[in-house]
């Protein structure tokens, strides 16, 4: 009857096998590592040797053998058909293994190309490794990769070892962040191992596998300890990507240990423990892909959170700037940002300029504590900046108690920003007035025109501001408010488009000398920000107010002076009228009526 002879174990060197024949004598077959695939009689991964015994017969079979890593003689007897059905069994099995292997090896790697991550990179080699271990003591790769070279099949396990557990070592460094989750001593350690086992690929170029392989098998034992303990102290950590990582390799230690557990006949030869490392590692490479895509997952959220508080911090830095440097004053410039803006930066614009000034301030400052001032403007400042706002205006600067404001669109809206200023004041003092202080006022002075607007200052010290003739006009308006008892107070250029509009009411206040300018300049008042009746009262008496102007600059100086009379007699507190009438008691025709 024909049996064949199974060693399950291919990692053999050499093995003699041991046929008796009738006469006594053996007949000798030799085959193992050390011979080319092809010399095998039977194509199989194993060693298998046919034998014949007869019905009743009994014949002792002898196997001398030399290996030069560990040895591992498990002798299965079988009948052809069986064998046959068997082997088709794991080569199928065997088959599917390396299939994922595969799969994984190329996920990953596209992946890496993808993202440019090197922990896919290592993943890759240490999967690349692995499976080169797998086909050398499975016998595979002999069979189908490399048969005609026996001294490969005798040196890859130390060569594959050596990119496995470099591979994972690094791997592991990397995905469990070693250097921030667990001891020096451990990730220094873990570094020397990568440098240990890289060494080690180039050792069968130097040394017989008689010796690389007990050095494979002696460095392989720290890394089975480095790569769990790091993974616990990261998990325990609660490091987070651990999770996957800490479960991975616990399957992996499981399914070795079970095999080991087998080998040292602890545990039956059954199916796990036959092939339970196939199983493991299986689950292992599939969990470690999990892992490093959940892995990417977390990171991703982490850059999406840390985008977002960039975007966040860049926002609340852009609203700080605009504290400082209004974001209006950018865009006029032609800057996004404020990182933008350099020293000498310039543009000229036409705009309208709007300075307003609490009156006698000194005298209400003597008042207070300087606590008290510095809370007094902000809260005065921090209710009038909305309404410039508010009219598509912007502030250049706060001087002290005074703003200085600048539109761009219309000249309409900084008038129309200094009425509600002046209309808003009334309610501003009724409060100030619940709480004990006392009432204040303001002048609000206006002009338009061409300024250049820029920074100034030195290189570690810039300033924003406008400069030009404008801007100060339009102050020497805001001073004359004092002067003329007005609450707001137009230059010419201001007042033309004004009576375009036709919305608001006005009268000609003056043609004065300002300081810095050599021509008179004709100021108006604006008197829609006024107290009701004291609007009332100057609208009434406009017709007669200007016809006593009009005398006046015609040097009709007694028309002028009844004009004035009957205007105090129906506005008794008109401080302009006032003015004018000072001026005719006495009068001259050689007198100057230019205000410095």
């Amino acid at each position: 009857m024909s049996k064949l002879i199974e060693i399950n174990y291919n990692n053999i060197d050499l093995i003699q096998f041991y046929e008796p024949l009738d006469d006594g004598s053996f007949v000798k077959t030799e085959t193992g590592m050390l011979f080319p695939f092809a010399t095998r009689k039977y194509k199989n991964r194993n060693f298998v040797f046919p034998i014949a015994i007869g019905p009743g017969q009994k014949k002792t079979y002898y196997f001398l053998t030399w290996t030069s890593g560990g040895l591992s003689l498990p002798i299965l007897l079988w009948n052809q058909d069986s064998f046959i059905l068997h082997n088709a069994d794991v080569q199928h099995g065997l088959g599917i293994y390396y299939g994922v292997m595969i799969v994984m090896i190329l996920y990953n790697l596209f992946i890496f190309f993808s993202i440019r991550d090197i922990s896919y990179f290592y993943y890759v080699t240490y999967i690349l490794g692995f499976l080169g271990i797998q086909l050398v003591l499975t016998g595979h790769g002999f069979q189908y990769l490399w048969p005609e070279y026996p001294s490969l099949q005798r040196n890859f396990y130390v060569f594959f070892t050596g990119i496995c557990m470099s591979s994972a070592l690094l791997f592991a460094k990397r995905f469990l962040n070693t250097k921030e989750n667990i001891p020096i001593w451990l990730d220094k350690s873990m570094k020397v191992m990568v440098v240990a086992h890289a060494i080690l690929v180039i050792t069968p170029l130097l040394f017989p596998p008689e010796i690389t392989v007990k050095i494979a098998l002696l460095l392989s034992l720290p890394v089975l300890f480095m790569i769990p303990t790091a993974s616990v102290m990261s998990f325990l950590k609660k490091f987070r990507p651990a999770r996957y990582f800490l479960l991975a390799f616990t399957v992996l230690l499981v399914s070795g240990i079970v095999v080991v557990l087998r080998f040292i006949n602890i545990l039956g030869n059954t199916f796990i423990t036959e092939y339970g490392l196939y199983l493991g590692s299986t689950m292992e490479v599939i969990l470690l892909s999990i892992a490093l895509a959940d892995r990417i997952n977390i990171m991703k959220r982490e850059k999406s959170e840390a985008q977002a508080k960039t975007l966040e911090m860049q926002k609340i830095l852009t609203e700080s700037y605009a504290r400082f440097v209004p974001k209006d004053f950018l865009a006029n410039l032609g800057k996004e940002s404020i990182l933008d803006v350099k020293l000498g930066d310039q543009i000229q614009k036409d705009m309208s300029v709007l300075f307003s000034d609490i009156r006698s301030f000194t005298t209400l400052s003597e008042q207070m504590t300087p606590a008290e001032n510095f809370n007094f403007i902000n809260s005065y400042l921090g209710r009038m900046s909305p309404i410039i706002q508010r009219n598509h205006g912007f502030i250049d600067k706060f001087i002290g108690d005074a703003i200085m404001a600048l539109f761009q669109k219309n000249v309409l809206d900084a008038v129309n920003a200094g009425i509600e200023m002046q209309r808003y004041l009334k309610i501003y003092n009724d409060h100030r007035n619940k709480q004990g202080y006392v009432p204040i006022q303001i002048g609000v002075g206006i002009h338009s025109g061409s300024l250049m607007l820029g920074t100034i200052g030195a290189e570690e010290r810039l300033e924003g501001t406008v400069i030009s003739d404008t801007v100060n006009l339009a102050s020497r308006i805001e001073n004359l408010t004092k002067i003329y008892g007005s609450r707001i107070a137009v230059s010419e250029s201001t007042i033309e488009e004004v009576k375009r509009d036709g919305r608001f009411h006005f009268r000609f206040l003056d043609r004065v000398k300002v300081k810095g300018k050599k021509i008179p300049v004709s100021i108006y008042e604006v008197i829609d920000g006024d107290e009701p009746e004291e609007q009332d009262l100057k609208i009434a008496t406009k017709d007669t107010y200007e016809k006593g102007v009009n005398a006046f600059y015609s040097n009709y100086f007694e028309e002028a002076k009844v004009h004035f009379e009957k205007v105090l007699n129906i506005f008794p507190q008109d401080k302009a009228t006032q003015l004018y009438l000072k001026r005719l008691y006495p009068v001259t025709k050689d007198q100057s009526f230019d205000e410095h």
